[in-house]
């Protein structure tokens, strides 16, 4: 007598079990490749809620409260950017519609959010001491200084999109500041000079100046360091991936500790720090290529 063949896809064969065990691990990987996507778009979500508070109400002391919100939904956009890239990586989903995406996000969160914000704040800062001679060229001035550091961000990641490799050897200096380091340092001033007006830090005086001179003068020359050729480390891959020794153990130690007790001064001196390392490393590259 012929045996009958054999019905794998019958329920209870072992090839019924591996076609559901397949078709859930699919189910799996299309609902990890939209974790990266989804961390993305919240970052241009939270981008676009900067910019909405930014420009709310009226001018008067809400706007100073409103400023500080803007400020710390760019902070949220750069934790959802800093988790984006780790995740497409770790589901090995990343693409060129992902690179893209988080392109066009930045835009918005590290390009044209605090480039309103620090515009903003110069605005209410003039018009708070009602002098309305400086009042008119300040305002221009700090506006042409926001379209300078929107067009520097632009071409910053048009450029990021274009050397881009996907090794991830490639990915441990940055080619120019990017972009949310540059917009950590007008988030980490902004921040400031709201707490040094909740706490009374400083005199009006000084407040004034780090508002309407200081913000300015950073934001032109991050936009600068943007589009610049002067290398960035990137922090997560050389500092924290992979075996470290014991002091880089004890250093974050003493970096979370300060981030609990005064997160907003820790953020500002190491926005600042950043900006100077990279800095320092080009000037001392230079002079020693001159002496040499």
């Amino acid at each position: 007598m012929t045996d009958l063949p054999q019905d794998n896809h019958a329920p209870g064969t072992p090839g019924e079990h591996h076609r559901r065990k397949n078709a859930m691990k699919q189910r799996i990987l299309r609902s990890t490749a939209l974790l990266p996507a989804l961390f993305t778009v919240s970052n241009g979500l939270l981008g676009f809620a900067s910019i909405h508070y930014t420009t709310k109400g009226g001018l008067g002391e809400t706007d100073a409260s409103n400023l500080v919100i803007a400020a710390w939904m760019l902070v949220g956009a750069m934790i959802c950017d800093m988790l984006d890239g780790r995740l497409a990586r770790m589901t090995r989903r990343t693409s060129d519609f992902g690179a893209q995406l988080d392109s066009l996000c930045d835009v918005i969160s590290f390009g044209v959010a605090p480039a309103i914000m620090m515009q903003r704040l110069v605005v209410l800062t003039m018009r708070g001491m009602r002098d309305e001679v400086a009042f008119i060229p300040a305002e221009r001035i700090a506006l042409m200084i926001a379209g300078a550091y929107v067009a520097c961000a632009a071409l910053r990641l048009a450029r990021f999109n274009v050397e881009n490799e996907p090794d991830e050897s490639a990915h441990l200096w940055f080619r120019g500041m990017p972009s949310p380091a540059a917009a950590a340092n007008i988030i980490g001033l902004v921040l400031l000079v709201g707490r040094a007006l909740e706490r009374q830090w400083l005199p009006d005086g000084w407040i004034f100046l780090i508002a309407s001179i200081v913000v300015p003068l950073v934001t032109l020359a991050v936009a600068f360091l943007m589009v610049s050729r002067i290398k960035y480390p990137h922090l997560v891959n050389q500092y924290i991936r992979g075996k470290k020794p014991f002091s880089y153990l004890v250093k974050l130690v003493i970096v979370v500790l300060a981030v609990l007790i005064e997160p907003i001064v820790t953020a500002a001196i190491a926005a600042v720090g950043y900006t100077l390392l990279g800095l320092t490393k080009y000037v001392v590259q230079r002079t020693r290529r001159i002496q040499a």
